[in-house]
C-alpha cells in the first residue's frame, strides 16, 4: 500500500481524495473523506492487495539468518530486485516469512528465497561454482562446529555450502580458488571414503 518511497499512497490520495493513514506499530488503515472518497479509496486499495497477495512460507528458525544474510543484505537484495515487500516473524522453532508483491514478482523471490534456504550463493561475474560429493567424509569435512569449512573458506578465499542431508558440498568463487578448495576437501575426504571402500570389500569377501 505505501510503496517505494510512499509513491502509492501518495498517488491513492491525490487520485481519490481520502486521507489514508497507518498508525505506528499497526496493520491497520484508516480512511478519512467524503463518502465517496473513502468508498473510491477503499476499491482501489483491495484491488492492489488482491493483485500484491503474495504467498507465505514457513521456514525453520535455524534458517532465519540464511533469509536475512550478514547485516539483512540477502533480504533487502530479494526486495530490491523483485519489488517485493518481505516479512519474517520468528515463532518458537519456526518463522513465518509473507511476501506481498505481484504474482511474478512474488514467483522471483520465492526462487531467490529458496536458494538463501538452500545455502546456494549467486554467482558474480567472474566466479564458478562446484559440487563436490562428501559421501561418509561430510562430518569429517565439515570439522568440529563447522571449524574445517571456515578454515578452508579463509585459506582459500571461497564460499562452502555443505548439504549433510545430500553428503554434498557447494563450493563458489573464482575458478582457480574454487579448484584449490576442492583439491583440499578431496584431500580431507579420500582417506575416509578409501577406508570404507576397502572395509565394504573386505565384508564382500568375507561372506563369500
Amino acid at each position: 500500500v505505501y510503496g517505494p518511497s510512499f509513491q502509492t499512497i501518495r498517488g491513492l490520495q491525490d487520485s481519490t481524495g481520502c486521507r489514508l493513514d497507518i498508525d505506528r506499530g499497526t496493520t491497520t488503515l484508516k480512511l478519512s473523506g467524503s463518502a465517496e472518497a473513502v468508498a473510491n479509496a477503499t476499491a482501489q486499495i483491495r484491488a492492489l492487495l488482491e493483485a500484491n497477495r503474495g504467498f507465505e512460507m514457513t521456514i525453520e528458525n535455524s534458517k532465519v539468518g540464511s533469509v536475512y544474510g550478514k547485516g539483512g543484505e540477502t533480504l533487502r537484495s530479494i526486495q530490491d530486485r523483485t519489488g517485493t515487500q518481505i516479512d519474517v516473524s520468528r515463532g518458537p522453532t519456526h518463522a513465518t516469512v509473507s511476501v506481498m508483491g505481484s504474482m511474478e514478482a512474488s514467483q522471483r523471490a520465492r526462487n531467490m528465497l529458496q536458494r538463501a534456504i538452500d545455502g546456494e550463493v549467486e554467482l558474480k561475474p567472474g566466479e564458478v561454482a562446484e559440487e563436490v560429493e562428501l559421501g561418509s567424509a561430510t562430518a569429517a569435512v565439515i570439522g568440529r562446529g563447522g571449524s574445517n569449512v571456515a578454515e578452508l573458506e579463509k585459506t582459500h578465499g571461497v564460499k562452502i555450502n555443505v548439504r549433510s542431508e545430500l553428503q554434498k558440498a557447494r563450493i563458489v568463487g573464482r575458478a582457480e580458488n574454487v579448484a584449490a578448495a576442492s583439491k583440499a576437501i578431496q584431500a580431507i575426504a579420500k582417506p575416509i571414503l578409501d577406508a570404507e571402500a576397502a572395509q565394504k570389500k573386505a565384508d564382500e569377501q568375507q561372506a563369500s
